[in-house]
């Protein structure tokens, strides 16, 4: 093991060693180098520059990487498990399939950066910037709130399209036949109204505006079973007593394979029905 941090450096330049156990190079100048592959574990590099570097499929497992940048840096496949990742810059760069599991990514910077496949579960993100990431099958933990006020299950997967997130792609498919409609839609966004038992939150897969009229399309997957069909009509009801008057399920299948269809069928439906 080397202990000398000059010595180590001059080792990157020709990453000539692979794996690096507790080696500390706090603020280390390492931008643009090719350090793929590379197995660091239970290092100090805060503040360290590795903008533009190569890091696919690099192991960087329990890691002190605060503020450290790796902007625009390729990081497919990398692993940042168990990481401090407070305050670090990840702008613009490629994190396909890359592991995040359980790191405290704190007040980091995500803006831009593509996360597809990417896998968050226990990561901390209080005060995380998500703005603009492609989070296209990333799995996010349960207490994220999304750009629509939804809580996600860790084990949920999320979808991205224009801005907007998604559990399933035919929710997204359904979403693009609403916006070729040139209809007025809320996709999956919490509502505050009245139940029996008092005020509170429900979340409708797409709630239409069509010609001024209101109407609530449901996406049913594989958890929609009979045995959740009666608690699913007590929901319905709530939104029957405030006025929407158009309530139909769809299933996933048809939503996906057809999803021009069901809108145009849902929006005759809003028609005929007012």
């Amino acid at each position: 093991m080397l202990s000398n941090p000059g010595e180590l450096v001059a080792k990157l330049l020709d990453i000539d060693e692979r794996e690096f156990w507790r080696v500390c190079l706090p603020g280390a100048q390492l931008q643009g180098k090719d350090l793929s592959g590379v197995d660091w574990y239970g290092g100090n590099m805060s503040k360290a520059c590795l903008d533009g570097a190569n890091l696919q499929k690099a192991v960087l497992f329990q890691c002190k990487l605060t503020e450290a940048s790796f902007k625009g840096a390729l990081l497919t496949e990398a692993c940042f498990r168990a990481a401090d990742l407070r305050g670090a810059f990840f702008q613009g760069a490629d994190l396909r399939e890359a592991d995040f599991v359980n790191a405290n990514l704190t007040n980091a910077n995500l803006a831009g950066a593509d996360l597809r496949g990417a896998d968050l579960s226990g990561a901390k993100l209080n005060g995380t910037n998500l703005c603009g990431a492609i989070l296209d099958g990333a799995k996010i933990p349960g207490k994220v709130v999304n750009n629509q006020g939804i809580t996600f299950n860790p084990t949920w997967r999320i979808y991205h399209w224009e801005g907007l997130r998604f559990r399933s792609k035919n929710e997204i498919e359904i979403a693009k036949a609403l916006d070729e409609a040139g209809v007025l839609f809320l996709p999956l966004c919490l509502t505050r109204l009245n139940t029996p038992t008092g005020r509170r939150n429900l979340e409708p897969d797409f709630l239409v505006c069509h010609h001024g009229k209101w109407g609530l399309m449901e996406v049913d997957g594989p958890y929609h079973t009979p045995l959740t069909r009666v608690d699913e009509q007590g929901r319905e009801r709530f939104f029957q007593h405030h006025g929407i008057r158009v309530i139909q399920r769809f299933d996933a299948k048809s939503c996906e394979d057809k999803p021009h269809e069901v809108v145009r069928e849902f929006l005759q439906l809003i028609e005929k029905m007012h």
